[in-house]
């Protein structure tokens, strides 16, 4: 099963952002979510994933987001991380982040972010980390 989150903004904004960023939450095998993150990630589309990641948080369900499908990570996009990795700290709840690409790794090494977040280079490798 396939869930497409959008952004719930109002005229061509929104239909602007539903086309750059798309995160769709499959179930995987292991009974652990799989967030895909396909698009931009952006000022715009940033509120696209902070609500696909509140949903995880919501459930306290531990989750894997996969950010190979992101073409641009912006300031905003790492907020959401920052903020994610706290709640989920508060909560005690395993998460990871599966990011191979510069487009993402890049801006995760230039704010030091790279080294506090878990990152993981494979989905399996993810998983592994948030099963274990």
């Amino acid at each position: 099963m396939s869930t497409a989150h959008r952004h719930n903004g109002n005229g061509s904004e929104a239909a602007s952002a539903s086309k750059l960023l798309t995160v769709d939450v499959q179930p995987h095998p292991r009974g652990i979510p799989l967030l895909r993150v396909l698009g931009d990630v952006d000022l715009a589309t940033a509120p696209v994933l902070q609500q696909a990641v509140q949903e995880q948080v919501a459930q306290r369900q531990k989750f894997v987001m996969d950010m190979d499908g992101v073409d641009f990570l912006s300031s905003a996009g790492l907020a959401v991380l920052v903020d994610l990795r706290q709640q989920m700290e508060d909560q005690n709840l395993k998460w990871a982040v599966v990011a191979a690409r510069q487009t993402v790794t890049r801006p995760l090494e230039i704010t030091g972010l790279l080294t506090i977040l878990p990152i993981f280079d494979t989905v399996p490798a993810a998983l592994d980390a948030v099963t274990g």
